[in-house]
């Protein structure tokens, strides 16, 4: 890896995260559901590009910028210590990840599957309901669990023993939420939202957009499951039992998708979310939906293979701020 290509990298990340920042607190209220979902993945895959292309050839193309902007990118590049600190943080991070998967798998190995035809019936009709195909596991994870669903390949949803004891309708609510995340992909886009927060763990606008994804994830699959037949008042009622009555959950939460936690904050909003029946979107905005996600997808994609070079210098813009730098500045002496 050269110093030109990192520090192009620390440049084009900021500038990644800044714009969907921008568009995901600019965009107009009502888009602001699937939009702020939208924004996130897009950004997060665009980061994660972009840090293949340390490796990897990637198309750019130069795009003039201001003089401020070389010589940013010509201090970074005179400091290499930069990328060493990028490089042992960068490892440290995705450590991090790696011991959150090891703490979900040893989790696992320690339930125990949920017995009873009755949950094997209303699961089917969860699945059914939410059309997600394929095998799920129900497992009991202990007393006092936040319900969950984990796995990216094997997927599961983990209950308390107390689930044991609950009423059929309170079993339905929390079954279609985690089966939510599952038709949503919703671990796929966190994993990817914790790989590009890894490799761009410098990046404060990465962190905020993977908080915006957690939130909004949260919102979506709450609407899923009023939308299926739910009653909001009993909705939240569940939802607030959940998350006041719960006390367990993994250290780490890579590939890990809590239902409910004090811990994460917003639960009030979430709440009054869903007791807002007043909350109505047209088949209009799907059209604007996807256009704006293709404006996006255009705009990450550009920030991503542009270089900026500066409009006052020419040729090498480190080489040209070294050579004016090191200039006599009185040469008529």
């Amino acid at each position: 890896m050269t110093a030109d290509a990192f520090s192009d990298l620390l440049l084009r990340s900021l500038i990644i995260g800044a714009v969907a920042v921008a568009l995901v607190q600019l965009c107009p209220r009502s888009w602001r559901g699937r939009f702020r979902l939208m924004v996130p993945v897009a950004a997060f895959a665009s980061l994660v590009v972009l840090a293949c292309g340390l490796v990897l050839p990637l198309p750019r193309w130069n795009v003039e910028a201001p003089a401020s902007l070389a010589q940013v990118q010509a201090a970074w590049v005179h400091n290499e210590w930069i990328l060493a600190l990028w490089a042992i943080g960068a490892i440290l991070f995705l450590a991090r990840q790696a011991y959150g998967f090891l703490a979900i798998h040893n989790l696992l190995r320690a339930t125990r599957p949920v017995p009873g035809r009755e949950w094997r019936r209303l699961l089917a009709e969860c699945q059914d309901s939410l059309r997600v195909s394929g095998v799920i596991r129900l497992r009991f994870a202990g007393r006092e669990f936040i319900p969950s669903a984990t796995g990216l390949l094997r997927r599961t949803v983990l209950l308390p023993d107390e689930a044991a004891d609950w009423t059929e309708e309170q079993r339905r609510l929390v079954l279609l939420h985690e089966l939510a995340h599952f038709q949503r992909a919703d671990l796929w886009s966190d994993a990817l939202g914790r790989l590009a927060c890894a490799l761009h763990w410098f990046n404060p606008f990465a962190w905020m957009l993977h908080r915006q994804l957690a939130v909004e994830r949260e919102y979506a699959c709450d609407a899923l499951v009023v939308e299926k037949g739910a009653r909001p008042n009993d909705y939240a009622m569940v939802l607030w039992q959940m998350a006041t009555a719960a006390r367990r959950r993994p250290s780490s939460s890579a590939a890990f998708l809590a239902m409910a936690s004090p811990r994460m904050g917003k639960l009030e909003q979430r709440v009054r979310r869903i007791l807002d029946s007043r909350r109505h979107v047209g088949r209009w905005l799907r059209v604007a939906d996807a256009s704006l996600c293709a404006l996006l997808a255009v705009v990450l994609i550009a920030c991503t293979a542009c270089k900026p070079v500066s409009r006052m210098l020419t040729g090498s813009p480190s080489a040209e701020i070294q050579a004016r730098l090191l200039a006599n500045p009185f040469p008529a002496n």
